[in-house]
């Protein structure tokens, strides 16, 4: 495998859509002269981000812990537990 050589543009953080959609159409372009292997990592490289943002997104809303979850706040006026009555939707 052949050394990269490069600089870094800038170091602030971007969105794991960003980045897969990044790696994805770098290993597409055929400019990129990246070998068939290189290409290969890339594609993985992508779908792993991919996978990690749907995880991020959808699978931690199940499963939080109770650290995580926000805190319910209670009325200040509600007559219904006030009085001491249950309120029930009829």
């Amino acid at each position: 495998m052949r050394a990269v050589r490069g600089e870094v543009v800038s170091s602030k953080p971007v969105a794991l859509t960003k980045a897969a959609r990044v790696f994805s159409l770098f290993a597409a372009s055929d400019d990129s002269g990246l070998p068939s292997d290189g290409g290969a990592l890339l594609l993985c490289a992508a779908e792993a981000a991919m996978e990690l943002h749907v995880y991020r997104r959808y699978g931690l809303a199940s499963g939080q812990s109770e650290e995580k979850r926000p805190k319910k706040r209670k009325r200040k006026n509600d007559a219904c537990s006030a009085s001491g009555v249950a309120s029930r939707d009829v």
